[in-house]
């Protein structure tokens, strides 16, 4: 392991970061439709009707693009701290173990 590798963990932990916060900020469209209705009272004429709402399945599509890619994310992160502390839990020297721990996984 290298120090390019270990600093793909901040990117990482800063790209989870972005994700979770695109996930916040999803706000719902609005969609507009038109349908036909008529008068309740006779001779019921028939007229159209402007209709407003949240488009939820759009609103749906995007958290769950967004989560699985985020939860890829978590994955690929946790692979490389497990892989990172057994990197470091085999250095000898006590002070560089700290300095590492601290400077990519603490961080």
């Amino acid at each position: 392991m290298n120090k390019e590798q270990l600093s793909q963990l901040r990117y990482l932990k800063n790209e989870i970061e972005i994700l979770k916060k695109q996930i916040e900020d999803i706000d719902f469209t609005m969609t507009t439709d038109t349908v036909k209705g008529s008068s309740p009272y006779f001779p019921y004429v028939e007229h159209s009707i402007k209709i407003r709402g949240i488009d939820y399945k759009s609103y749906n599509d995007k958290i769950e693009r967004l989560q699985r890619k985020l939860n890829r994310r978590v994955e690929e992160l946790i692979y490389l701290v497990e892989e990172m502390n057994d990197y470091i839990s085999n250095v000898d020297d006590s002070l560089i173990r700290q300095i590492l721990t601290l400077r990519y996984i603490m961080d």
